[in-house]
């Protein structure tokens, strides 16, 4: 069930959680995105500045069930909304919910459901029946369901190479210069050092570096981050010419666990 769908940030459904909560930046949405934990805050930092994603939501969903039986992954049933009795267990059906990590709308409409999980609590059979919940909803809605660890996290250059950028975002910046960074930078393509080489009469070397990072922040030049580390090296495009995709690289299906437990669903 839906709660509170137009509302900009549905942070306060994670009351029950305990631990920290960290701020993400979003520039399209105006806001910082609210995160549990710095797993949570490292998907944030992708969805945040991919350019193949419309709009991020955290913690958008109360997703409540019931389940019986022994197994985790048996008699599971979604419900419309809460159980009009007592959260609870009674004549061995147990009643319960979920609150997502991210629902996000890409450019071409198509939604995904995220679970950011540690990969050590995969398998537990509470974190299994919670991943077969999410899945369940998710395909009943026609969204993709993607479970994010830290090994695609971290395994790739990706976040790395956006936290780096992230620090330039803000740059009181030179606004010649980054014309003339733009206008140096060819449809197909020239080395971040050609680049900075290329301006240098105009500026000291880190004032063009520093400027050629903020450009790439703010999506007016571009260049791949999930492929290598952000060097002297990387080729830098006109903005708009790389549109890089996580699902489609370090977290598409063979990179991140997307199968679950099934079980029965219900409204």
């Amino acid at each position: 069930m839906l709660q509170n769908d137009t509302s900009p940030s549905t942070f306060r459904l994670r009351r029950r959680t305990p631990g920290s909560f960290v701020l993400v930046p979003c520039p399209r949405l105006g806001r910082a995105l609210r995160c549990q934990g710095q797993l949570e805050a490292a998907v944030a930092v992708v969805l945040a500045a991919c350019p193949k994603v419309a709009t991020v939501r955290e913690q958008p969903l109360e997703i409540w069930y019931a389940w019986s039986g022994q197994s985790d992954a048996m008699g599971i049933r979604l419900l419309a909304g809460p159980p009009q009795r007592p959260v609870g267990r009674h004549n061995d059906v147990r009643y319960s919910y979920i609150v997502s990590d991210f629902l996000i709308e890409m450019i071409d409409g198509g939604q995904r459901l995220i679970e950011v999980k540690p990969s050590d609590r995969l398998h537990g059979p509470v974190a299994q029946r919670k991943l077969a919940v999410a899945s369940m909803f998710a395909a009943q809605r026609g969204w993709g369901f993607h479970v994010v660890t830290e090994r695609e996290l971290f395994s790739g250059p990706l976040v790395n190479n956006l936290r780096l950028l992230a620090r330039y975002r803000t740059l009181d910046a030179d606004q010649s210069l980054m014309e003339l960074l733009e206008q140096r930078t060819v449809p197909n393509g020239v080395p971040f050092s050609d680049l900075v080489l290329q301006v240098s009469s105009s500026a000291g070397p880190s004032q063009a570096c520093a400027h050629l990072r903020h450009l790439l922040a703010v999506g007016q030049l571009s260049f791949d981050p999930t492929g290598a580390r952000l060097g002297d090296q990387t080729l830098v495009f006109p903005g708009g010419v790389i549109q890089w995709d996580p699902f489609d690289s370090v977290w598409a299906p063979s990179g991140c666990w997307t199968a679950g437990p099934t079980g029965s669903s219900a409204n």
